[in-house]
C-alpha cells in the first residue's frame, strides 16, 4: 500500500487523509482561504504529530481543490511537510476515465476523484451522489466513460438560505425525522430538508436510469450521506472516504 497524504479542499471543509494499511486516518478543518503556507504547515505538524522517520516514509501527496486561492498554499505546505512536490488534480492529469462532456476543464477535481473511485469500487455503471456544500450527481459507465452529472444546492446551503431569509424560522439539527408530516415548525423543517432532499435524490436517480437505459450501482458520499441514505428508497452504498480513495487511485496512476 502506497503511503500518501491526500487533501480534499472543499468550499466548507478541508479533509486531510493519511493512508493506513487498510483505511484512512482523516482530519477535517474549516476551509479558510486566508491560511498561509506557514500556518498550514504548523497545522499539519500539530494535527498529525508524526516524527521525522514517519514523515520520511511517505511516497508523496495529492490535492484536489475547489478553492483555487487556497490550492497553492496547501501545495507549498505539503511540499515542506513531505519534502516532495504534491500532485494536483487538474487538466492533463491521468485518471483512467474518458471524460465525455463539453468542457472537461470545467469538471471539479473532487467530482473526478469520486468518479474514479466509484468505478474502481464496482467496475460497472455507477452513479455517485456527493452530499457536500452542493449535492452532486456523477455518472460513469461500465466502459469507464464519465458522462456528466447534475448539481443541486446542498442541505446545509438550503437550511442557511431558509433561516437567513425568514424572520420566524430557526435553524434545526440535521437529524432524520420519523414522519413526513411535522407536528411543529422544527419537525416540518427537518422533514422538508432531509426527506425532501432524499426524494429529490430518488427522482434524479430514476430520471438518470430512464435516460440512460441502465440500472447503475449507487454510491452516497459526503458529510450527510449516512443520514440521508436511510431515507433513500434505493439500494445504495455509503462510502465516506470515496474522494480520498479516488485521489489514491489517481496518485498511483500518475506514479
Amino acid at each position: 500500500m502506497t503511503k500518501i497524504i491526500a487533501a480534499d479542499i472543499g468550499n466548507t471543509e478541508t479533509t486531510l487523509g493519511i493512508r493506513q494499511e487498510t483505511n484512512w486516518k482523516s482530519y477535517r478543518f474549516t476551509t479558510r482561504d486566508s491560511y498561509t503556507p506557514d500556518e498550514l504547515l504548523s497545522l499539519f505538524n500539530s494535527t498529525f504529530q508524526l516524527n521525522n522517520d514517519e514523515i520520511s516514509n511517505f511516497h508523496g501527496s495529492i490535492i484536489c481543490s475547489v478553492v483555487p486561492q487556497l490550492t497553492n498554499n496547501i501545495k507549498q505546505a505539503l511540499n515542506s511537510f513531505v519534502k516532495k512536490e504534491p500532485l494536483v488534480v487538474g487538466p492533463g492529469i491521468k485518471t483512467g476515465l474518458k471524460v465525455n462532456i463539453d468542457n472537461p476543464k470545467e469538471l471539479g477535481p473532487d467530482r473526478i476523484a469520486n468518479a474514479v473511485a466509484g468505478f474502481e469500487l464496482f467496475k460497472t455503471d455507477v452513479v455517485i451522489v456527493d452530499l457536500g456544500t452542493a449535492t452532486t450527481f456523477d455518472v460513469v459507465t461500465k466502459d469507464k466513460e464519465y458522462l456528466g452529472g447534475a448539481i443541486a444546492p446542498g442541505i446545509k446551503i438550503s437550511l442557511d438560505a431558509l433561516t437567513s431569509r425568514t424572520a420566524s424560522l430557526k435553524s434545526v439539527e440535521l437529524n432524520l425525522p420519523t414522519k413526513v408530516i411535522g407536528k411543529n415548525t422544527y419537525e416540518a423543517i427537518q422533514s422538508g430538508l432531509l426527506l425532501g432532499h432524499a426524494s429529490m435524490i430518488e427522482n434524479m436517480l430514476e430520471r438518470i436510469i430512464l435516460e440512460q437505459g441502465f440500472t447503475p450501482k449507487v454510491i452516497l458520499t459526503g458529510g450527510l450521506s449516512r443520514i440521508v441514505s436511510d431515507a433513500v428508497r434505493f439500494n445504495v452504498e455509503v462510502v465516506e472516504s470515496l474522494t480520498l480513495d479516488g485521489l489514491e487511485t489517481i496518485y498511483n496512476i500518475n506514479n
